[in-house]
This record gives C-alpha cells, structure tokens and sequence, in this order.
C-alpha cells in the first residue's frame, strides 16, 4: 500500500535508517532475482525477518501483549524517556508527541508501517513464486513456499486487528509502488475473513513439522497454521471451530508438552512443546538486551551491573496466580532481588544473555519469540469447551488439569459457568506470564463473561473499544481516506 512507503519516507527519514531497512526486497531486486529456489526461500525467509523488526520494534510484542495488563506495576515502568512505557501500561495510549520525535516509543506503537512491510513481502512472494517455472523447484517445494507465504500475511494481518481493529487490507502486490491507491480501513471481519481465507490455502500447501530441520518452527507449517485458526476463531467468538483447529493440531502429535524439569528449555527456543516462534537467538538475528525484553525484565546475575528491572512486576499478581509455591512455573521463571526492605521479582523467561568479546558492557539477547504452543493451546481449547454454545465443562477442566500436572500443582475440583472461564483465564496468566498473550486473553474474557480485569479499562471503556490502540495521527497526513480508531477519536491530536 501506498500508506506503507510514502509515511516512511515522510515522517521517518529523519530517524536513524533502521526504519528504512524494512522495507521488503525492492524492484531492482525483482528484476534480478526469483530465478531459483534459493530465490524464493530467502525472500520467504525475508517475511519472517520482517516480522521480527516489527516486534522487536519498542518491544512491540510484549507492549500490546503483557504490558497494560496487571503483571507490571505501571507507576515503576521505566525506559525510553521515562514514561513512555508508564503511558503504554497505563494505556494512556493517545499522548500528543511532536512528529519530528520520530524516537518516542509512543509514537512508534501507534504506527504500523513494519507490518504492513512484512504483509508487502508476502503480497511479493505470492506473485513472483507463481509465476517461476515448476523447472526450478524440487518436489513439491513451491507449494511450501507458497504456504509459508499466505501463513505470514495471515499472521500480520490478524495480529494487527487484535492491536487496531478495523486496518486497511491489500492483498495486491505492486510492482511500482507510488501506484499503489491510498486505501481506507477495512471492517475487521472482512480482514479476519481474508485470513482465513489464506489459512485454508497455507493448509493444503503446508506439511506437519520436520522435526529434523534447523528451521523447524521457525517458519510456518501446518501446525503453526491450526495453531493460528485457533486464535482467530477464538477472537471472533467462534469457538466450535476454535476448538475444531486445537483438535486437529493436537490429534496429530506433532508436539509434546515438556516435563517440569524441562520447564526452561522452553524459552531456549525449538522446543518439542513449541509450534510457531520467531527467530531471534542467533548472533546475528538478537538485539542489545538494552533494546529487548530480557533488559526491561532480567537483572542479576543473569544481567550484569542491572539490579533491579526496569519494568517492576506487580507482586501481588504474581502472589495472586502462584498461590502455591510448588509451582514449578514459578520455581523456575521467576527470582527475587532486594532493595532496601523491598522484595522485587525478575522474570527470567528471558535471560539468555550473551557478552560479546567477553565484553560486559555488550551484551545481547538471545531469546526467540515463543509465539505458539502446545500449553497454549491446550488452554486455548479449554476455554473453547467452556465457552461454546454447548459447554463441555468437564472437558474443558480435564485440558487444564493436564497443565496444572505438568505444574505439580493439584488439579481443579468442579467449577462451572463463567467461574470456570475465570479459572481458566488465570491458567493462561500462570503458564503464559510475559509471552504476550495476558491482554488479549483479558480481552475475550471480558466478551465471553463480562469480567473486566484491565486496571485502566473499566466495562464502559471497553464496550466503547478502548482496548484497541489508535493511529499515529502523522499517518493521515497523506492517506485522507484513513480514519481514527474510534475510541480514540478526538482524544489525540
């Protein structure tokens, strides 16, 4: 789309040129390139490498996910300017910031633009990998790439109307980009209805898992496409076809949930309990842990010269969820430092540090996304039987009493009615604390059983669309056909 090149250009130039490196593989490239297989693999490859600039952009991933929920403690959120993030987690999401401040993390979570980066890579593979000869590629590897392709854009595109709602939708690929119309936003429904409409083409063309691949999880196959159906479905409220899409991705054991001893491997990336992550652990591919979520969250001894994080859990909640400190979620993933006569947690889902040079003034990140699971999942069909229009109770306490197991924690006795989706919510917080996924959970809950859990929501807030982030308002200045989030509308200038 036209929005995605000409904002960039317009309000980004003056910003350092990581925000010009994102942009997909440009015409000259096309030109030359989409000759072989190896063509077409890296340039798929680029659609995930995409994907990761976008979130691991102002840590975007954990900000729409983990941070507005009340795993932190928003009055000691600190980083950026020093209130940018308190203004995220507070969602004080419409602060005025001057357009030339192309720097501040709130200007930056209200623009898309790396998105739509990504989805503009993937409208790229899916044009020139059909129009290569089958001569180029081995077996039926076009069919893969082609998979893969209509998985990301799914992906993209589902996640951003979790974070925006109603987005523009495009699915054309231009090879002269100024030609590209200037597009208003699409109802959500039909940008969800377009996702599933290519997670029913990723299907038919993906396999299951290679277990013996190094990029095994890494990039989209057919469990990570049931894995995403399941959350789609289960966002649009449609939880007979949720639970369809968990049942057919754990009927195929594919995947298995790690033992308890095994707990941490998990966040080392490629577990056997993993379905979809980002890459993001190798040297070349992780960030400055100044940059990323383990910098805000992990302190020492994992992070040297940091004693205490930067973002401060909410002790209460932690206490709240792992009541039982035999937890082994909270054995493992979970420290306590001191102040003074204060007590603080650190999360160490994220302490995979490395020092570069044996350098500790240089450090970096190496944590893969863990976007997908089997935990997850399990969970997600949990509150499917729950929830659907005929409730299967007892089934959906035996998905959750599998994971309480895993935990060594007792299982649940009988709960019903909109108690169980309560208990089954609180699952998903102590299983899946800072993998972002708490706010979006909070948000289906809040549909299913009218439980408002936000701290900064109340129920007429949400019925109003608070919970979806508005639009930098620098995007309108040269698509007049955009419009603002409607919460949001005349709360930001």
């Amino acid at each position: 789309m036209k929005l995605t090149y000409i904002l960039t250009a317009l309000i980004l130039c003056s910003a350092c040129n990581k925000f010009l490196d994102k942009d997909p593989l440009s015409i000259a490239t096309d030109q030359t390139t989409w000759k072989s297989e190896a063509d077409a693999n890296a340039s798929v490859a680029a659609c995930y490498s995409l994907l990761r600039t976008a979130f691991n952009a102002s840590i975007q991933f954990y900000v729409y996910g983990d941070l507005p929920t009340d795993e932190f403690t928003p009055d000691f959120v600190y980083g950026g300017d020093g209130s940018a993030y308190m203004n995220a987690a507070k969602v004080n999401w419409g602060v005025s910031v001057p357009v030339a401040n192309t720097y501040d993390v709130r200007l930056k979570l209200r623009v898309y633009t790396n998105f739509y980066s990504a989805i503009a890579q993937s409208n790229r593979c899916l044009h020139f990998i059909r129009t290569m000869p089958e001569s180029a590629f081995t077996g039926s590897s076009r069919n893969k790439y082609l998979g893969e392709a209509y998985f990301t854009r799914a992906f993209t595109y589902f996640y951003m109307a979790r974070v925006w709602g109603d987005i523009p939708l495009d699915t054309t690929f231009y090879a002269d980009n100024s030609a590209a119309p200037q597009l208003a936003r699409t109802p959500q429904a039909e940008v969800l209805t377009q996702c599933i409409a290519d997670l029913d083409l990723a299907r038919q063309y993906l396999d299951w898992k290679d277990a013996s691949s190094t990029d095994r999880v890494v990039r989209g196959d057919k469990g990570a496409v049931f894995a995403l159906l399941a959350h789609l479905y289960a966002w649009k409220g449609d939880y007979d076809k949720c639970n369809a899409a968990c049942d057919s991705l754990i009927a195929s054991g594919t995947y298995s949930l790690l033992s308890a001893a095994s707990y941490m491997n998990l966040y080392k990336g490629q577990s056997d309990e993993s379905i979809f992550e980002i890459s993001n652990n190798s040297t070349s591919e992780s960030l400055l842990t100044s940059s990323s979520i383990t910098g805000y969250t992990v302190c020492a001894p994992y992070l040297q010269g940091i004693t205490l994080p930067q973002w401060q859990f909410n002790n209460a909640t932690i206490a709240g969820l792992y009541y039982d400190e035999g937890d082994t979620r909270y054995k493992q993933a979970f420290t306590i430092v001191s102040s003074g006569s204060a007590d603080f947690y650190s999360c160490i889902k994220y302490a995979q540090v490395a020092y570069v040079n044996n350098n500790t003034s240089y450090s970096i990140a190496k944590n893969n996304l863990l976007i997908f699971r089997l935990a997850d999942i399990k969970l997600l069909k949990a509150e499917a039987l729950a929830a659907k229009v005929a409730p299967d109770e007892a089934g959906a306490l035996a998905q959750v009493n599998e994971i309480r197991t895993r935990a060594g924690i007792p299982a649940y006795g009988s709960i019903t009615g909109a108690a169980l989706q309560d208990s089954i919510v609180a699952e998903r917080g102590r299983e899946l604390f800072l993998e972002g996924a708490r706010f979006y959970d909070f948000v289906r809950l809040a549909r299913n059983t009218g439980h408002i859990k936000f701290s900064y929501i109340n129920a007429t807030e949400f019925a109003q669309g608070k919970y979806y982030w508005p639009l930098e308002p620098s995007l309108f200045l040269l698509n007049n056909k955009l419009t603002q989030t409607p919460y949001w509308q005349g709360k930001i200038q």
